[in-house]
């Protein structure tokens, strides 16, 4: 068995692919198994972390790898965990890419400030100069005016309109998928058909119209995510920091004619 006893980027991924080899494993199987991307994968064993989205996928993904080779993983994750700080220290920003260019100060703003400030005293000015003028006496009520009203008749009330109910209920057969304040990566296939996957954010929604058949879901952080399905609420869907894999039963089908 391939073990891992060096703790640069580039190091690590070598030894991850010396093991994945001895293990008679194919990156494609590997991504065909768990649905992460080939592109991530192979940045995992080029040690290019960078490429990654941030560290806790990056642990997730390689939990899902190493599961497939049958290697240790407290060994290896603790092996990662040492690559990392040395390439990125502790922590690093969400998501790789080079920021933004920093531009020079531009006097357009101040200028603006400027103006708005002095349209402001103007307008002060012009108002304490209005209340300062005389005003013009009121003028003597006419006699018509001093004649009392006769008062109107007043129509009943209408009746109150009952106010309607809302039907916030979700459309049947929708998958709804949510994650909390973390995000997750999270793939679904629908009746055995072409699998989709997506980087959730923190907060996010996705809806499925999955049509009240069954589903197959991949959550890389079961605990981020909750899932509801045919009335059928999971919240959360599974613990922290775990991958789960869900199978959801759609509805019933029709028995055929026959039997």
């Amino acid at each position: 068995m391939v073990t891992v006893t060096r703790t640069s980027p580039k190091e690590f991924g070598e030894s991850l692919r010396s093991a994945r080899l001895a293990a008679g494993a194919t990156l494609e199987a590997i991504g065909d198994r768990t649905k992460i991307s080939l592109r991530l994968l192979a940045a995992l064993e080029a040690g290019e972390f960078a490429k990654l989205p941030n560290r806790a996928f990056a642990k997730m993904f390689l939990r899902q790898y190493l599961e497939i080779i049958g290697a240790p993983q407290s060994e290896w994750i603790d092996a990662f965990d040492a690559a990392w700080e040395r390439s990125f220290g502790p922590e690093r920003p969400t998501f790789s890419g080079s920021a933004a260019p920093v531009r020079g100060r531009h006097p357009g703003p101040w200028i603006v400030g400027l103006c708005l400030v002095a349209a402001g005293i103007a307008a002060v000015l012009w108002l304490e100069r209005r209340s300062g003028e005389p005003r013009a006496a009121a003028a003597a009520p006419t006699p018509e005016a001093l004649a009392p009203t006769p008062a109107q008749p007043t129509a009943p009330p209408a009746p109150p309109t009952p106010a309607a109910t809302a039907t916030a209920t979700p459309a049947p057969g929708v998958l709804t998928i949510r994650t909390g304040a973390e995000a997750s990566w999270v793939s679904a296939r629908v009746d055995g058909g072409k699998s989709a996957s997506r980087l959730m954010p923190a907060g996010s929604v996705w809806e499925i119209d999955a049509g009240g058949r069954d589903v197959d879901l991949v959550l890389g952080d079961a605990g981020a995510v909750s899932v509801t399905y045919l009335g059928e609420n999971r919240s959360p869907a599974g613990r922290r920091g775990e991958v789960a894999r869900l199978h959801l039963r759609g509805t019933a089908r029709p028995a055929e004619s026959g039997q």
